[in-house]
């Protein structure tokens, strides 16, 4: 009889144990573990750089790479007509734009009226292009920057002499200089105007122009001619 009871008292055990373990094992206490990965901010923010990816956008420009990616520079120019523009970087390096009836081109003194033309070799640029699938750059705008004008003197000799339009002279290296001239063009002394001419010596004052590599001549001093006397017999 003893040993009866005794195998009931295990049968009771063996099922409250099972119960309490198919408690533990409910799908309510699941439900904690299952809300955690979609709710996290590296799950939400990973799902979002997929779904602007998947858009085109992935890289933050939007729709821009639809129409290339669009780069700076800024450098020398080296050459330019209406198709395209060579510049030199810092670095020595040379950079070559294409030019387009879109391409914007500004020079601080013309007032939106300049032209491939303008791009003068030894100007300084700013370019702002777009570049292709292909890897060709086309300039979106060019900006002449302004230097500093600077203002020389420089003595030579003349040789060629246009009234009202330039003066060339030669230093005493040899190396030639063009200038232009203009009506507020000074000429001094008054009284040796008429001997400005080739193998004269003078000095040019000039103002080179910031936005150009001309150099327009302020004023032209005109020295003596050395006066030369025979050697007494």
């Amino acid at each position: 009889m003893k040993k009866n009871w005794i195998l009931v008292l295990l049968g009771v055990l063996l099922i409250v144990s099972f119960a309490a373990t198919q408690v533990l094992a409910s799908p309510a206490d699941d439900s904690l573990y299952r809300r955690t990965p979609d709710r996290t901010p590296g799950a939400r923010a990973t799902e979002n750089a997929e779904r602007r990816a998947a858009q085109g956008g992935g890289n933050g420009q939007g729709n821009g790479n639809a129409q290339g990616e669009r780069l700076n520079f800024r450098g020398t120019v080296v050459s330019a007509d209406a198709a395209s523009l060579t510049v030199t970087m810092e670095d020595g390096s040379t950079v070559t734009v294409a030019l387009t009836a879109e391409t914007r081109i500004r020079v601080p003194t013309l007032n939106g009226e300049a032209t491939a033309a303008h791009l003068q070799p030894g100007l300084q640029v700013q370019i702002q292009a777009v570049q292709g699938e292909d890897g060709a750059l086309t300039a979106r705008a060019v900006q002449v920057i302004p230097g500093r004008p600077a203002q020389t003197h420089r003595v030579g000799v003349v040789t060629d002499y246009q009234p009202g339009v330039s003066i060339t002279i030669a230093d005493s290296s040899g190396q030639t200089y063009t200038y232009r001239l203009s009506k507020e063009t000074v000429i001094l002394p008054v009284d040796r105007a008429g001997s400005l001419q080739a193998g004269a010596r003078v000095t040019v004052i000039a103002r080179r122009d910031p936005t150009t590599t001309d150099q327009t001549a302020q004023g032209i001093v005109i020295h003596p001619t050395a006066n030369r006397t025979s050697p007494t017999p």
